[in-house]
């Protein structure tokens, strides 16, 4: 099976009628994850040279643009704007600016920053997500609201190898709040979804969320009918920890612990995990899934609805002392399209803390 990297790469080179956005592919093998890691501490240091190449990146987007486009980028660091953002369709202005006011350098060059944000994995998904837009636009009609021109790139903070600073990129169905201080990086919160779950661009099938769907299915498959009964709650509609949420995860755990799980349950948490918090920068996510890891006992998996992602109402959750981790299917809606939503955050380190 071709992975969700070289589908998209493939696709985008021929998709100048869903995406304007100019790049080069993403078809590459993985850099090399550094042989030694930081230790797993909240908030411990990122591996060296994930910081730096997003500041040069950032650094070349902020070079090609005017003075007055530099200033509607560029915000400050404690700037109470950096928690409004919002994955519902809007013919409304973001935070920054929106790709339909750049250039085709200026795309280019804003594309270059989520690269390095993202991993090879994460960068590919992004893409997809913003030619999924233009799918929907022509599936509702030309809905001003829809459109990939609506996604926005904004920076909180002066981009910086030591002081603090965040790379927001958010539009429907897709926010990217990745923060960096000291070589320190939090990818969280990080919402990702999908209006239509696949659709075709130059004759291939691109599917940006097949990955995550997968791992849903595989994990709730694999639970036998006790471990169901124990892990089953009751209905949710929705993410429930959004923007609107920020910080108010429910008081109590709910689900089955996963140390009552087979280890090869366990395993395709761990898949699960990944899928999400391997959207980040592949250096970053290695700590990260270390840090989770090694807090499974204390970590619950629950579901409701489905265990079929497929089907209206389908929702998983994998909630532990710092993971957070929710995906739902929210159903059809007048396209008669499948439509999820998901969102990965750490309770402890979103925003940085």
């Amino acid at each position: 099976m071709p992975t969700r990297t070289s589908l998209l790469a493939a696709a985008f080179a021929t998709a100048a009628s869903l995406s304007a956005c100019a790049t080069t592919s993403t078809d590459t093998a993985a850099p090399a994850l550094p042989s030694s890691r930081p230790n797993p501490v909240v908030g411990g240091p990122g591996p060296a040279g994930a910081t730096e190449a997003v500041v040069a990146a950032a650094d070349a987007f902020l070079a090609t643009l005017s003075t007055e486009q530099r200033s509607q980028t560029l915000y400050d660091v404690t700037d109470p704007a950096l928690r409004r953002w919002t994955y519902f369709p809007s013919s409304g202005d973001r935070n920054g600016l929106p790709f339909g006011d750049l250039s085709d350098e200026q795309r280019a060059a804003a594309l270059g920053v989520a690269e390095a944000v993202l991993s090879n994995d994460g960068y590919a998904q992004l893409r997809g997500v913003i030619a999924a837009e233009d799918a929907l636009r022509e599936r509702n009609g030309s809905d001003d609201s829809v459109s990939s021109d609506r996604y926005f790139i904004a920076l909180f903070g002066q981009p910086s190898v030591t002081d603090r600073f965040t790379v927001q990129i958010n539009g429907h169905h897709l926010a990217v709040n990745t923060t960096y201080e000291n070589s320190r990086v939090s990818p969280t919160p990080a919402f990702t979804g999908v209006d239509p779950v696949a659709f075709e661009v130059a004759g291939k099938r691109v599917e940006p969320m097949r990955d995550e769907a997968d791992a849903v299915s595989d994990l709730l498959g694999s639970l036998n009918d006790d471990d169901r009964t124990a892990a089953r709650i009751d209905g949710v509609d929705d993410v429930l920890v959004g923007p609107a949420n920020n910080g108010e995860f429910p008081p109590q755990s709910e689900g089955v612990l996963l140390s009552e799980l087979r280890p090869e349950q366990r395993d395709r948490v761990t898949t699960a995990v990944r899928a999400w918090v391997g959207d980040t920068d592949e250096r970053v996510a290695e700590v990260l899934m270390d840090q989770y890891q090694a807090e499974y006992d204390r970590t619950r998996v629950a579901w409701a609805g489905s265990t079929d992602p497929d089907v209206k109402g389908a929702y998983l959750r994998i909630d532990g002392p710092r993971l957070w981790i929710e995906f739902s299917n929210v159903g059809r809606f007048d396209n008669g399209d499948l439509h999820y939503h998901s969102i990965y955050r750490d309770k402890q380190f979103d925003y940085g803390a």
